[in-house]
């Protein structure tokens, strides 16, 4: 009985660690569909580029971990583009050799190949060249061959469009450099007017044409594009024909600034394809720009105004006063219990609290629909209401005033005034008048 305990217990080991080598090998499906890789230089190690494809040759060395192109002109490289280039050297894999040493090239595209790669990895004296040359006529794979080997062999031909870049693809197309977290000045001007905008404590203010709050929202997404937008085509690269492109006199011009540093977009006449010509200040290069961001500049002043008449947000209010002729109420969260709202005045009393709710969530939608530089025949000098909302330390404190069928409000922190929605108005009225704003021949009672 022991003894054939013994030989289960050994067969089952034996048993065990024949599946367990097996399970571990590779299928004979498998081993038969690997494909060996061209090449064994992994991407990080490569050091250095040579692209020839649509009839440009291009140079780019990495130079402290960053891709430089150092011929046909010195400039910083698009990282992202050759990444591709790079990734696909090292990913790339044989899918047939088609010849070990093929007597005629031509054939396969191979006697002048449509592009060639060459590459140095660090630590190699020599550079490998890859030669890519006709698409098969199924045209899912392309012919190519190594400098270093007679076979030609094929290789999947989506990976053609990584390979196939100009010296303008595989240059750093950015029409502005700054750093973008850093922005704390913006102005633009073009024709019709200028706007110029700071940022300070994380909220933008518009400085020109008038003083008033940023809409801090357009504001980031202008300085966001002039941070990512690329150029189109590259045109010139001398200050020879700026008169030509319309850069003498431009249209536009866009400065940002990050403390004393600063970078300015010019942008000239329009091209025939619909973008703009267009120059960094520093450099002198001539672009094109897209359309859309020539548009995104010219907007108008008002555009950059914040719309929104109240900030706060309603959970964060602790009391809230409104104000009319003759009538005061006064709302604030009780000391003991901050989630119920109490009337403090014009008596203490309780209140519905999803009348309160319906209430902030009304003004917070004030909404300015345009704006007018004068308080002018606006109604403001008599005012219909003041609403003041108390959020932690931090008041906002608005005037309504009424002409005709027009409600006006000023803030205290934009000059001239907004006229907004009266419907919106006087439902906020409304709401009020079931907490407390009942009468309007009410005493005001006095603060203190």
């Amino acid at each position: 009985m022991r003894s054939t305990l013994l030989l289960l217990t050994t067969a089952t080991m034996i048993g065990g660690y024949a599946y367990f080598i097996e399970s571990s090998r590779p299928s004979r499906s498998e081993t038969e569909n690997a494909k060996d890789r061209v090449f064994v230089s992994e991407s990080s190690a490569l050091v250095e580029l040579e692209v020839l494809a649509s009839g440009t040759r291009t140079v780019l060395r990495k130079i402290d971990s960053t891709w430089t192109i150092v011929a046909p002109v010195q400039v910083n490289a698009d990282e992202v583009e050759v990444s591709g280039i790079t990734t696909g050297v090292a990913s790339l894999e044989i899918e047939r050799v088609l010849e070990d040493a093929a007597d005629d090239l031509e054939p396969f595209g191979l006697a002048d190949p449509r592009i060639e790669i060459a590459f140095k990895a660090e630590g190699d004296d020599e550079v490998t060249r890859l030669y890519l040359g006709n698409h098969t006529a199924t045209g899912g794979d392309i012919y190519a061959m190594r400098s270093d080997d007679p076979r030609v062999f094929l290789v999947a031909a989506y990976l053609e469009s990584s390979f196939d870049r100009t010296t303008f693809d595989l240059r750093d197309k950015a029409i502005l450099n700054f750093e973008r977290d850093d922005v704390d000045r913006l102005q633009l001007t073009t024709p019709t007017h200028t706007v110029a905008l700071a940022r300070a404590d994380g909220a933008w203010r518009v400085e020109v044409p008038w003083e008033a709050r940023g809409a801090s929202g357009t504001v980031d997404t202008i300085v966001t594009r002039l941070d990512t937008a690329r150029m189109q085509a590259l045109i010139e690269t001398d200050d020879s024909d700026i008169d030509t492109h319309g850069l003498a006199k431009p249209r536009i011009s866009a400065i940002v600034s990050a403390g004393s540093a600063s970078a300015t977009l010019l942008v000239g006449m329009e091209a025939d394809d619909g973008s703009s010509y267009a120059r960094d200040a520093s450099r002198s290069l001539i672009f094109t720009v897209e359309a859309s961001l020539v548009d995104a500049l010219a907007r108008p002043p008002e555009d950059y105004r914040q719309k929104e008449l109240f900030t706060f947000s309603p959970t964060s209010v602790t009391r809230l006063e409104i104000e009319r002729p003759a009538v005061w109420l006064v709302l604030s969260k009780d000391e003991k219990n901050p989630s119920v709202w109490r009337q403090l005045e014009p008596s203490p009393a309780e209140v519905d609290q999803s009348a309160v709710s319906d209430l902030l969530a009304t003004l917070t939608g004030f909404r300015a629909d345009r704006f007018v530089a004068s308080t002018e025949n606006t109604g403001l000098d008599e005012p219909i209401a003041t609403v003041t909302v108390f959020s932690g330390e931090r008041q906002e404190r608005v005037v309504f005033g009424r002409d005709g069928d027009v409600v006006y409000a000023l803030t205290e922190a934009d000059a001239g005034a907004a006229a907004i929605k009266a419907t919106g108005f006087e439902n906020a009225l409304a709401i009020a008048a079931t907490l407390g704003i009942l009468d309007e021949n009410m005493p005001v009672p006095q603060p203190g």
